[in-house]
């Protein structure tokens, strides 16, 4: 949120909207808050957690776009690439919530748990409360709390370096930031 600061504001207005600054939000909240919904895909979407999926095995010979691929081939899926697609996510490099939304020029686009959660006997067997908890705690946070950049002894914007490590689980590195309650 401190790279975004207009999707934090967007966010704590539908949240300020739905749950007022007496209460938390809760479950039921969710179906009142669709840009919360949007920004949890987003988050998923942009910087997949893991960028390459669990490997499957073929049970049958099986072709994919021209190739053969034979039975018991092992297969990884690139979920970064899947997720990050230009014909079927608009910008993918950039973060944009708003992409899942319906508008009257534009389909929105797919949610990206089809792809981020697994496949199949693989696909995350966690993945319904992962998706609740990343909601709650999203919104629980942008209700409690401004994310804002660092600033420096002087007072000046302190621009973070946001990096990200690398291998099968994708962590981002340490970076300093400021809230205000």
């Amino acid at each position: 949120m401190i790279l975004h600061p207009e999707i934090q504001q967007k966010a704590r207005a539908e949240i300020d909207a739905v749950v007022g600054r007496d209460r938390l939000p809760n479950f039921s909240d969710r179906g009142s808050m669709p840009f919360m919904d949007c920004i949890v895909k987003e988050v998923l979407r942009w910087k997949p957690i893991s960028p390459l999926g669990a490997p499957h095995a073929t049970t049958d010979n099986d072709i994919y776009r021209g190739m053969f691929i034979p039975k018991n081939t092992t297969v990884v899926p690139n979920i970064w690439a899947m997720l990050h697609d230009p014909e079927v996510y608009y910008d993918p490099e950039e973060f944009i919530p708003e992409r899942f939304l319906q508008t009257e020029t534009r389909d929105p686009c797919p949610d990206p748990s089809r792809v981020v959660w697994g496949f199949g006997r693989r696909i995350c067997p966690g993945r319904h409360l992962a998706d609740t908890s990343l909601w709650m705690a999203m919104a629980s946070l942008l209700w409690a709390f401004d994310f804002a950049k660092p600033k420096d002894p002087q007072g000046n914007v302190v621009e973070p370096n946001v990096t990200y490590g690398s291998g099968l689980a994708r962590s981002v590195y340490r970076f300093p930031c400021g809230a205000l309650y």
